[in-house]
């Protein structure tokens, strides 16, 4: 199978970096916080954050549950460790059964809304420290998971920056290397960690080299016939991922407004992030 063209990393790391540092900078806030997984996605973005903003503008939170992997809190702390930065680590298990006993329902870890669940309480929590510390939030998500879907609606997609949000997963392992992110990390199954020996690839249903190939020739506006003879796999895989586009297109928008007025919030009436020298 073909795979995608590779990324210039050094350029590709200046920019991300850069980016950091002026969406910081337009924010007047003081740095950002991070919700570090153990995975390799928190772990790039985490790295590229202390590179542009300094270790002392770097906050990282890991709320694992009752379905977290064991070797993620080593991981995390052994990360946090290298990049000098300060880690502050919430167990959510017990909120996640406070939620059951307030609205009498069973906790079931297999189920969707019991996994979404835990994204939202993260959520919660990473804005109530961004408050507090006077910081943006600084999400992970990476471009082959957001043009699926793969994330939770108002939990991990609910930040004020994605800095590899049109990285595919592939050129995230990519940055990675070029990082020098911990090899345990680095090796290690990508998994959400929101259910019982979950992995993603598992769960999406190919691995992230397909996935990037399939979307990577439809963002270039190629056939559906085209990508598969290229790839050689059935058509069948190519419109199993552009059903994940369609069906996700929901979350990656705001709210749906009626329009009404001459100009509507967010769809013709949008304003700059740096506001004008002069109206």
């Amino acid at each position: 199978m073909k795979t995608i063209p590779p990324i210039d990393v050094e350029q590709i790391t200046k920019l991300i970096e850069e980016f950091i540092r002026i969406r910081v900078k337009e924010s007047g806030l003081n740095g950002v916080v991070i919700g570090v997984s153990g995975g390799i996605d928190s772990a790039v973005v985490t790295t590229l954050a202390v590179r542009a903003l300094g270790p002392e503008r770097v906050f990282a939170l890991f709320l694992p549950s009752g379905t977290t992997p064991s070797e993620d809190l080593a991981d995390v702390t052994n990360l946090c460790k290298i990049l000098g930065i300060n880690l502050k680590v919430i167990d959510i298990q017990n909120i996640i059964h406070s939620v059951s006993t307030e609205i009498k329902e069973k906790e079931d870890s297999n189920r969707l809304e019991w996994m979404n669940l835990k994204p939202r309480i993260r959520q919660t929590i990473w804005y109530f420290y961004a408050n507090k510390m006077n910081c943006l939030i600084c999400g992970g998500g990476n471009k082959s998971e957001l043009m699926i879907g793969y994330y939770t609606k108002y939990g991990d997609g609910a930040v004020d920056l994605l800095p590899i949000g049109d990285i595919y997963k592939t050129h995230v392992y990519q940055l990675a290397k070029y990082l020098k992110i911990p090899k345990k990390i680095l090796m290690k199954a990508p998994s959400a960690g929101l259910s019982e020996n979950q992995t993603d690839e598992t769960e999406i249903g190919m691995s992230y080299d397909l996935l990037d190939a399939i979307l990577f020739g439809l963002e270039h506006f190629q056939t559906e016939s085209d990508i598969a003879n290229l790839l050689e796999i059935s058509i069948e895989r190519v419109k199993e991922v552009k059903s994940m586009l369609y069906s996700s297109e929901h979350k990656r928008r705001g709210p749906i407004l009626l329009k009404l007025g001459v100009r509507t919030p967010n769809i013709d009436w949008r304003i700059p992030l740096v506001e004008p020298s002069e109206f």
